[in-house]
């Protein structure tokens, strides 16, 4: 009985190996949790060793840097921007109470043990151009629409009392000042436009757009937020020259740039199919990027042009560059295992940094078209690392060992 159940705790530690092996590797790139599959995607349905080896096969047919893109992949289609879901708009007086619990040491249970929401609120919804501001050009446009409370179809009336902008937390959240804007009329909808006016750092980090409102035949003020990233100073820029060749049958499109300082940055973009007007690729990479450089390579795998039949021209677009802003070496970033020790000593040596920790390259438009290809121009060759060919050794081993038939044998003993 007692050799059964080590039988089952070790297969089962093997499972675990195998299923770690691969989540490992995804969560070191995890660009590939985003891109692989459509909503309709059949579920994953084999579980065993060698099911497992097969889904990083799969997923391993491509390198991590460059992989398929598709209609549903509304994030990396849409790198400026987050979804904003429809909110309760928050009486104002309920907030105050809110900010005297909170400052009385209570924990967040014994807040909301205190606190009742009313039962019917107006709704409100932000629909933003943008959530990530990046340069002093580039600029955010707020579009606030208040909607009834549930169980009416009476569209509200509403007046703007005060409009403000909260800086980060990491500067004390200091007032920003006002925020222009224009109401509708006709209908409860508010316009709200704001672009850093300096590159001062209390423009930088995580900030918080105030309104506050009162509705027609309600006694309460309320308050509607929306939250978005500002970075007015920049670490760098694309230029807007762009360049093109074919390097072992994938598509490398070379992209000017001009950088501020040395650090650490991903730098991704979308490349579109010209004749289809869809999706096909996309592009990210961890790089140190620093002044010497005058262009950052984007390549496109070929495979992956071969395996969904793409051809024709191509138009690279929505290039951009997040940059991390770091009090130490971007070499330890890169190769955080090499340097431990280092990183370790200087957590415990050195103060919290006060600033956010997200630097962008400037806000751009541009947009490069290539020539045609025909699909035979591309590489129908595997990505091939000795990364990948380790890791792979690694599952079939455990998948080995998992199905290895004197398991089964003893188990049954």
């Amino acid at each position: 009985m007692e050799e059964s159940t080590m039988i089952r705790t070790q297969n089962s530690k093997l499972r675990f190996v195998l299923a770690g092996l691969a989540l490992g590797w995804l969560m070191t790139n995890p660009v590939w949790g985003q891109v692989q599959h459509a909503p309709e995607a059949s579920p994953i349905t084999d579980a065993s060793g060698k099911g497992g080896v097969n889904i990083f096969e799969d997923f391993a047919k491509y390198p991590p840097e460059s992989r398929p893109l598709h209609n549903w992949n509304w994030d990396l289609l849409h790198p400026w921007l987050t979804e904003s879901s429809p909110m309760s708009l928050m009486p104002v007086q309920l907030l105050h109470q809110l900010d005297s619990l909170e400052g009385s040491g209570l924990s967040d249970e014994e807040i909301s043990q205190r606190v009742t929401m009313p039962s019917s609120l107006p709704r409100y919804q932000f629909d933003m151009n943008k959530t990530i501001v990046a340069g002093t050009q580039d600029g955010v446009t707020a579009q606030l629409t208040v909607s009834p409370p549930d169980g009416s179809n009476t569209a509200p009336r509403i007046h703007i009392t005060k409009v403000e902008l909260i800086g980060d937390d990491y500067f004390g959240s200091p007032s920003l000042g006002a925020v222009p804007y224009s109401c509708e009329t006709a209908s409860p909808v508010c316009t709200f436009q704001w672009k850093a006016p300096s590159t001062d750092k209390k423009y930088w980090g995580a900030l918080e757009l105030d309104v506050t409102l009162t509705v027609e035949g309600m006694p309460d003020e309320f308050v509607a937020r929306q939250s978005f990233y500002s970075s007015p100073m920049v670490a760098g820029k694309f230029t807007g020259n762009f360049q093109e060749h074919l390097d072992n049958g994938s598509l490398v499109i070379d992209a000017g740039v001009n950088v501020q300082s040395r650090m650490v940055c991903f730098v991704s973009g979308n490349l579109y199919s010209v004749d289809k007007e869809t999706p096909a690729q996309f592009f990210q990479r961890r790089m140190i990027v620093d002044p010497s450089m005058k262009q950052i390579s984007f390549t496109f795998f070929g495979k992956i042009f071969r395996d969904d039949g793409d051809e024709g021209a191509f138009r690279l677009q929505d290039i951009k560059g997040q940059c991390e802003n770091l009090a130490y070496p971007p070499e330890w970033f890169m190769d955080s295992l090499g340097h431990q020790a280092q990183l370790q000593a200087f957590r415990e040596n050195q103060p919290t940094m006060m600033e956010p920790t997200r630097i962008y390259f400037e806000y751009n438009a541009y947009s490069y078209v290539t020539r045609k290809y025909a699909s035979t121009d591309f590489s129908d060759e595997e990505w091939q690392s000795p990364a990948k060919t380790q890791k792979l050794d690694a599952l079939r081993k455990a998948a080995a060992d998992l199905s290895d038939p004197a398991l089964e044998v003893r188990k049954r003993q």
